[in-house]
């Protein structure tokens, strides 16, 4: 067994290697609306909260769906599935997580502007992202709706953490968050749905693309229904809106504006036009859930902001891009581990 293995398996765990690109809004949001005059140590508490957050989410995840995993075999390389971590190891590292998020956020708000808004906020946020993982598709509401709270507990941080900050006007930062809320209920709506479509109706699993009739060919290419549609246009048309609305609003020049647009409206363009070859067959569901248009809203996410905080914005998204390529090869399995398993 390899000396790096147990940091592996508990990598592959938590999905170490997405934290920076589900955490950067929490430095993002105080950074807008702070025009990126923010205290580093607080930066740094926020963006660790922020990797916790989504270190937390995906190990309560991986737990609460165990049993629905084990039936589908698309999930059988799954670090709980295949036992390279037991039921027992993920709670520890749940514990450990959350005691790390606590410690965290009472150093944040000891020396933020407002702690105890922040506390509250931590704490509600928290409890929310274990619910949220817990019921996602346990039909006790629409999975819409499910889909929507994972939106929230995604995006709300960029405003939460203004709490640290003395920044009036939190504007910036609430468009950054619905910005960034939007673009992850497309991301479960539609790339997280479409993967595994076909064994959560065999389960029996409720899920947004379920609900609307969703269904895929034998090739797995998407037969959309007209519900399906028009929800992916309200949230391509809630996308673009906040984003504009970002660049619109921006304390810049004219020119600097007008360049932002030109730039943002080419990126949602070629967004749009992924989810658009997707949904009239011209390619199949990535099995994998890595569609392109989840990229395209990021660079677009950091067109906008960098209007109000050029620096700021571009240090977040350089730091965002080092960590997802720096930690990749701690979820890749090693080639013996690949035969055992297979």
């Amino acid at each position: 067994m390899r000396r790096d293995s147990g940091l592996r398996r508990y990598s592959r765990l938590t999905r170490i290697h997405a934290a920076s690109a589900a955490a950067f809004v929490y430095p993002l949001g105080p950074l807008v609306a702070a025009g990126g005059d923010v205290s580093p140590a607080l930066l740094i508490a926020v963006s660790a909260l922020g990797v916790l957050g989504h270190t937390y989410g995906c190990t309560v995840n991986d737990l609460a769906d165990l049993e629905s995993d084990r039936r589908n075999p698309a999930r059988q390389s799954s670090i709980l599935v295949s036992g390279g971590i037991s039921i027992h190891g993920a709670r520890i590292a749940l514990v450990v997580q959350l005691a790390l998020a606590v410690m965290l956020t009472i150093y944040a708000a000891a020396v933020g502007e407002s702690g105890w808004h922040f506390t509250i906020g931590m704490t509600a946020l928290f409890a929310s992202v274990t619910a949220s993982n817990i019921y996602q598709k346990r039909r006790v509401a629409h999975p819409l709706v499910m889909d929507l709270l994972f939106g929230v507990n995604m995006g709300g941080p960029a405003v939460l953490c203004c709490a640290m900050t003395s920044s009036s006007d939190l504007t910036p930062a609430w468009l950054v968050a619905v910005a960034f809320g939007i673009h992850m209920v497309l991301l479960n709506v539609v790339a997280g749905n479409l993967k595994d479509l076909e064994h959560d109706r065999a389960v029996g699993d409720d899920t947004t693309a379920l609900r609307l009739g969703v269904r895929l060919t034998d090739s797995g290419r998407v037969i959309p229904t007209p519900s399906y549609l028009l929800l992916l246009c309200v949230l391509l048309l809630g996308s673009v809106a906040s984003l504009f609305g970002l660049v619109l609003t921006a304390p810049s020049p004219g020119g600097h504006r007008a360049v932002a647009s030109a730039v943002l409206l080419a990126l949602q363009g070629m967004a749009g036009h992924t989810l658009w070859t997707l949904v009239r067959q011209a390619r199949a569901v990535d099995p994998n859930g890595r569609e392109r248009y989840l990229g395209l809203n990021f660079f677009s996410l950091m067109v906008a902001c960098f209007l109000w905080a050029p620096v700021a914005t571009a240090v977040v998204a350089v730091l965002t891009a080092v960590w997802l390529v720096l930690t990749r090869g701690l979820v890749t399995l090693p080639t013996r581990e690949q035969e055992k398993i297979a």
